[in-house]
């Protein structure tokens, strides 16, 4: 069977099972959770899919061929983490526009996925608000824009793109996921909580939503629930996504996260290992190393540290890697000036809220008070609900001699989730204990 046989013979099945969201609407009409689908392993095709539209562009290559591999390679990032997607994604969309430079709002929006996913912020926007003045009405472009102000930490802006698209959030899953983004940096957890299930709720409804995308909504729901100290919600979300696509490197990190934090030293080792062996980020092979280190292997944890140590110095492709790589130095106070100097490109690229916090936790690591005390005020200014943010505000105005504020912010971190971090944790309550 060749590609296009295949593609085409993919297509009608997906056709012929396109009709369950039609069922849905017509037999459960009045529940209030939308019946799950049947999940899609459509990951297992994503090559044969690239090859085929990699054939087509090569026969026939026109905006729309060209924009569909662009998001095939985008897809495939998704599922692999392999950044050599995102340079192709961010080629194939280019050359869409160059094909069609007027009037193409959907390579606009691939390009600025593509940008978003590289950390190139500012640009990625500037083709967001191309695809919104293209189509003014399109909820998707807005969730867009509203995602990357909010990344940029223009919390402003992005309140008034979300706006702009009046009530339609509460039925597109988009704009619900822009939306709790946004009500997470500014202190409503509750509300970011409610929109993510029921856009959860929304796409696993759908058949043809792809695997990935059913598995991220699953596990931005549990990454929720731990910030909201929910961590037997968060676990159930995390193994969710893991049965909805198995090999999702974002619900192993988000189990060594659960299991770290919890001090269940064997499990947290094991997700790490398993996610740190499908893509092996600063923040996983963090917890792989700290599990070793409270398992009594100091040889293995010493390798894993060597294994950052080597992202930082080849691994980290236009600093995506940058934030967790800053943190997790500052955490164990390895090198400071460079953990500073990691945390101020992370800030150049995204002066959001968390970019503060990191850039702050790394400036009082390196005993730089009054810079990370000017850090820190930026990093709550939006009044975040993360026991992490919170915690290193709380040390920062201890070490500064504010002890007011130190108590405040360290009490609301235990009181936000109490296994937060397995070291940090206790040192907040020691810190509240001695103030």
């Amino acid at each position: 069977m060749n590609l296009r046989t295949a593609a085409v013979l993919a297509v009608g099945a997906l056709g012929a099972l396109a009709v369950w969201p039609r069922f849905v609407a017509t037999h459960v009409a009045q529940a209030s959770v939308a019946t799950p689908a049947p999940v899609v392993a459509d990951y297992l095709q994503r090559d044969r899919l690239v090859a085929f539209y990699e054939d087509a562009v090569a026969h026939r290559a026109d905006q729309i061929v060209t924009r569909l591999l662009a998001a095939q390679y985008l897809q495939r990032f998704r599922e692999t983490g392999d950044a050599a997607d995102l340079l192709r994604g961010e080629h194939l969309a280019r050359r869409s526009l160059a094909l069609q430079p007027r009037f193409n709002a959907g390579a606009e929006l691939t390009l600025a996925s593509a940008l978003g996913s590289l950390h190139r912020f500012r640009e990625a926007l500037a083709h967001a608000e191309n695809a919104r003045a293209i189509e003014p009405g399109s909820t998707n472009a807005a969730a867009h824009v509203a995602s990357t102000e909010v990344e940029l930490g223009r919390y402003a802006e992005a309140s008034a793109a979300l706006h702009s698209a009046g009530p339609a959030y509460a039925n597109d899953a988009g704009l619900a996921t822009a939306t709790a983004r946004f009500d997470e940096v500014t202190g409503k957890l509750a509300a970011a909580r409610r929109s993510i299930d029921l856009a959860m709720s929304a796409t696993d409804s759908i058949i043809d939503s792809p695997a990935e995308s059913r598995a991220w909504f699953h596990y931005r729901a549990g990454e929720l629930a731990w910030s909201a100290g929910d961590g037997e919600v968060a676990e159930q979300r995390f193994r969710e996504a893991l049965a909805i696509f198995p090999s999702y490197q974002r619900a192993h990190n988000g189990l060594a996260r659960v299991y770290w934090g919890e001090r269940r030293w064997p499990q947290a080792l094991e997700a790490a290992q398993r996610g740190a062996a499908l893509i092996p980020l600063p923040e996983t092979l963090g917890y792989q190393a700290d599990a070793q280190r409270a398992l009594g292997d100091a040889s293995g944890a010493r390798a894993t540290d060597d294994a950052i140590a080597a992202i930082e110095r080849i691994g980290n492709a236009g600093g995506i890697n940058d934030r967790a790589l800053a943190i997790y130095l500052a955490d164990h106070r390895l090198r400071p000036d460079a953990a500073v100097a990691i945390a101020r490109r992370d800030a150049v690229a995204r002066d959001d809220v968390f970019a503060e916090d990191a850039l702050g936790w790394a400036l009082v690591r390196a005993g730089r008070c009054g810079a990370a005390r000017i850090a820190a005020r930026k990093a709550v200014r939006a009044g975040t609900q993360d026991a992490r943010l919170q915690y290193h505000a709380g040390v920062i105005a201890m070490e500064c001699g504010d002890r007011r504020e130190a108590a405040r912010r360290l009490q609301l971190a235990l009181a936000l989730n109490p296994n937060f971090d397995p070291v940090a944790a206790d040192d907040a309550r020691a810190r509240v204990a001695r103030l």
